[in-house]
């Protein structure tokens, strides 16, 4: 097993230890698409609580302001940002920790919905385009990495996704052909970037509806991005908010198989890891352990558990967290109430 308090080097990357921070949703960012400062200062205690990996929330590659997955996502979409999204390092890397800009593209999440069946190949080819001006943009800004988000029901994993997927060009039909995508961006983003930036991919454990005997299909897709050149794939699902209560390392198996088909590749898990014992069963199989809602409620969990043997996160998995932000104005029904939720969301 690997020790969570371990150093990791991932390419010319070098951890303190093995635990992430999943790029998680704040919904704490400003209307104009900016870095507001309740951002700087959630991403302050995260960092000098112990994490050895920031992975932000996903930011909006689409110049488009309204093709953002809601009003305040964070944009990288335009030079204009930089300054802004250079704050978040700046930050992050006082306390030793990597520093990874989650890029994305909301797809038919969006505000204003974008259908990628419909889109033209040389639209596709904007957006690709798109995912590697933000990661040279997260290069500049002081990024350690970037993570190309691939995963839930955003653009790129709606693409990923062999039932949604109807296209019959070179972006549809077979395996090679829906991952074409993200493979050219990873390829595009190593050549404008050089070896300097990380390149993690976030991806979705089932890529079917179904969602069954799919891990080959994962496999797959990893062995592909594996060849064009990422340093980490983050193994995710749709269905992480979905689970019972009682479950743990939602898609451990899946990650698992990765690991064991691709030994050199460095893989994380994240999804229903809350415990000491839950990450101590990731690392048993993966290299790494990724929590967002565990560090949601107690972003000093990590240390806590190492400093105070503390066991188990006070997090129950009941998923309020996706709810009263808009109502209650708090990331958590333990509280407290947040007075930039409240600005944005309350009663004008």
């Amino acid at each position: 097993m690997n020790d969570p308090f371990s150093p990791i080097t991932v390419n010319r990357l070098r951890a303190k230890n093995r635990i992430i921070r999943s790029a998680t949703n704040d919904h704490l960012g400003n209307t104009d698409a900016t870095i507001s400062d309740a951002q700087i200062e959630m991403y302050d205690t995260l960092a000098r609580n112990e994490i050895g990996t920031i992975i932000t929330g996903h930011m909006s590659v689409d110049p488009d302001l309204g093709k953002r997955a809601d009003i305040v996502q964070p944009s990288i979409g335009d030079d204009s940002m930089i300054k802004g999204l250079a704050r978040i390092p700046e930050c992050v890397k006082r306390y030793g920790a990597l520093a990874v800009a989650q890029i994305s593209h909301a797809g038919s999440r969006g505000i204003e919905k974008v259908d990628f069946n419909r889109l033209s190949a040389s639209e596709i080819e904007q957006i690709t385009e798109w995912f590697v001006d933000a990661a040279e943009r997260a290069q500049k800004a002081g990024f350690d990495a970037v993570e190309i988000h691939a995963a839930h029901w955003y653009m790129l994993a709606g693409i990923l996704n062999a039932d949604l997927n109807k296209r019959t060009d070179c972006y549809g039909g077979d395996d090679r052909a829906r991952i074409k995508i993200v493979t050219d961006i990873v390829k595009a983003v190593r050549e404008r970037c050089g070896d300097t930036l990380g390149i993690f991919v976030k991806i979705n454990a089932h890529n079917t509806l179904k969602a069954e005997n799919d891990t080959d299909l994962l496999v797959s897709y990893a062995s592909h991005l594996y060849d064009a050149g990422i340093d980490m794939l983050d193994v995710s699902g749709m269905s992480f908010a979905k689970q019972p209560r009682d479950t743990s390392c939602y898609f451990i198996e899946a990650a698992a198989a990765v690991k064991e088909a691709l030994p050199d590749l460095t893989v994380a898990l994240v999804g229903g890891i809350y415990s000491r014992e839950t990450i101590e069963r990731t690392l048993s199989v993966v290299d790494m352990a990724s929590m967002g809602r565990t560090l949601l409620t107690q972003p000093d969990f990590i240390v806590k558990m190492r400093d105070e043997d503390l066991l188990k996160s006070r997090c129950i998995r009941c998923n309020k967290c996706f709810e009263i932000y808009k109502t209650k104005f708090e990331r958590c029904i333990f509280g407290p109430v947040n007075s930039k939720l409240e600005d944005t969301f309350g009663d004008k």
